[in-house]
């Protein structure tokens, strides 16, 4: 690590700051040396004894408390998060051939939010690596919870970009889709990785208890943003039926005069 420091700040700090590339490549090695410290960290001040495995302090040592622990390596944790989103942002904003053409990018075009600015706009995660994780969510309500609504000719109208359909219908699209897609997130994805304080747990207490509170606390915003989902979904099919009303081809025929003579209609 200090080599590649040294490397970026002093050896070559004209190439960084001109070499997108460079910046990537540094980018990509923080993030890595991030999350490889954490795996480092739970068997730093693990030491085999006559006991078994455990920690093992030396006469004028303290070691730190459980939420100590906790709260370090969440920050380091949260730093290797900053460098990855700092990562993908530079990837987004630069364009290079192998991210534009690549897997995720192909998968976000056919989705109806495709960035994490647009998401932001209709539920804040503040986070270009948790809309990345997101995408499979995303398209699994689009096409489970709000194709079904729309039908899937408008979708594709809206995949193609007809403004007409785009302004009436896309904001009315997103904010379910949006709070639907954070459930899913809630439910299945870990805490850790959720944006701070939509899932709150209180750390200082047993694993057992925590494992509780985070069940309880993972299904009841779960619900919360269930409901709110389905306010909006119900408007969503109140404007997809006035749109279907107004497609539907009016009949102008008018029935000319009955005129009736021994009992014979003309």
């Amino acid at each position: 690590i200090d080599a590649v420091d040294k490397y970026y700040r002093e050896d070559h700090a004209d190439v960084r700051e001109t070499d997108s590339m460079a910046e990537t490549l540094r980018l990509m090695q923080q993030a890595v040396a991030m999350f490889t410290w954490l795996k480092v960290i739970p068997t730093l001040d693990a030491q085999h004894g006559t006991a078994g495995r455990g920690k093992h302090l030396g006469e004028n040592e303290t070691g730190m408390t459980a939420l100590q622990e906790f709260k370090d390596e969440e920050n380091i944790r949260n730093l290797a998060y900053e460098a990855v989103d700092a990562l993908v942002e530079l990837l987004d904003r630069e364009k290079f051939d192998f991210w534009i053409n690549g897997i995720k990018k192909k998968a976000i075009n056919r989705l109806l939010i495709q960035n994490k600015e647009t998401f932001d706009e209709y539920y804040n995660i503040g986070s270009h690596r948790l809309f990345l994780v997101l995408i499979p969510m995303i398209r699994e309500v689009q096409d489970g919870q709000i194709i079904p609504v729309i039908t899937r000719s408008r979708y594709n109208k809206l995949i193609e970009g007809d403004t007409v359909l785009m302004e009436k219908l896309l904001e009315y699209v997103r904010r379910p889709l949006a709070l639907l897609t954070i459930k899913k997130a809630v439910e299945r994805l870990p805490v850790e990785v959720l944006p701070n304080g939509i899932v709150q747990v209180q750390q200082s207490t047993t694993v057992r208890d925590k494992l509780r509170a985070e069940k309880e606390a993972r299904q009841s915003v779960a619900n919360s943003l269930e409901q709110d989902a389905a306010a909006y979904l119900d408007v969503l099919q109140d404007i997809i039926r006035e749109l279907d009303a107004q497609s539907e081809t009016v009949d102008y025929y008018i029935p000319g005069v009955t005129v009736q003579s021994r009992g014979i209609t003309f």
